[in-house]
């Protein structure tokens, strides 16, 4: 009888459930859903590591204390660790599973087309439609990092690497496109008459535009050849470069100048030694309205203090 009482408690034994603690390596790394104060870090890991929750909150407070790196690292963690679905009572703890969206490989291309229509409103001379597409893509962009805080970390690889790099300069092209579109709306001066090096030299007062326009670059407008009699009125606008103008001596000039940002003096009067033989003109008087956006205005003129207004 006692021989079989010893058989049946050894059955027992094997017959039950065998209940292993669960090895510390076999739980991966998540923010704790029940063992939390702000955001589960700490109890996360401490989960992970089979360590008391408490022992790692005292050394997050302690590296707070150097320079605030404890502050960094714990919104860091908290911004890349999934978070548990599972309570910390159960054997297993999954990380809940959140689906990826490959974000970059539409921003990317996206970028790209929100540079292109920045450049062609520059060209088409419409800055503010070219400046809001910039702040749409500053507003995108802070979207898609509000959305990376609350999504799990992806593995840094270096083909990802590159793509976040390309992205990057396409982001600082457009926010520098778009703060030079607005800076010019705000000026009020227009981008018109194209780019590059304009120069006009009339030789006759038939031939002498209303209006002359340069974009980007040097526009030089040369009257030394035009014979003047009466009043002759002339708009000139460089968005951004330098306007050279050009006066021929016994022309009186009524001068209006706006500049938006270049010298604190938008303009210049240089005495002209390069001119030809002065033709005279009698009473003739040259009104002139001179714009530059970004840049300098350069007046050269052969004049006595009677000339110019």
């Amino acid at each position: 009888m006692e021989f079989n009482e010893v058989a049946v408690v050894e059955n027992e034994s094997h017959d039950a459930p065998e209940h292993d603690a669960p090895e510390p390596g076999g739980v991966s790394l998540h923010r704790s859903s029940t063992k939390k104060v702000f955001g589960g870090v700490a109890g996360g890991l401490a989960e992970r590591f089979d360590v008391d929750a408490n022992i790692v909150r005292v050394v997050f407070v302690v590296l707070a204390l150097v320079y605030g790196l404890g502050i960094a690292v714990y919104l860091a963690m908290w911004a890349l660790i999934p978070r548990s679905s599972v309570p910390v009572n159960s054997e297993v703890v999954v990380p809940e599973e959140v689906p990826r969206v490959r974000w970059l490989r539409y921003a990317i291309p996206l970028g790209v087309l929100i540079l292109a229509i920045i450049f062609i409103s520059t060209l088409r001379h419409l800055p503010v439609f070219g400046a809001s597409f910039a702040i749409l893509w500053v507003v995108f962009l802070m979207a898609v990092a509000v959305l990376a805080l609350f999504s799990p970390a992806r593995r840094l690889t270096f083909r990802r690497l590159v793509a976040l790099a390309f992205l990057a300069f396409v982001s600082f092209l457009i926010v520098v496109s778009g703060a030079f579109l607005i800076t010019i709306h705000e000026l009020g001066v227009p981008l018109l008459g194209g780019s590059g090096v304009k120069q006009w030299t009339p030789t006759s007062e038939a031939q002498i535009q209303r209006n002359y326009h340069g974009a980007f670059g040097t526009s030089t407008i040369n009257f030394d050849n035009v014979a003047f009699s009466g009043t002759t009125y002339v708009t000139a606008t460089q968005g951004v470069g330098v306007l050279d103008v050009y006066v021929p001596a016994g022309v009186k000039i009524d001068l209006r100048t706006h500049a938006g940002l270049g010298d604190t003096f938008s303009f210049r009067v240089i005495h002209n030694s390069t001119s030809n033989t002065p033709v005279q003109h009698a009473g003739a008087t040259l009104v002139m309205n001179l714009e530059v956006g970004i840049g300098k205005i350069q007046i050269y003129h052969d004049y006595t203090s009677a000339e110019l207004n």
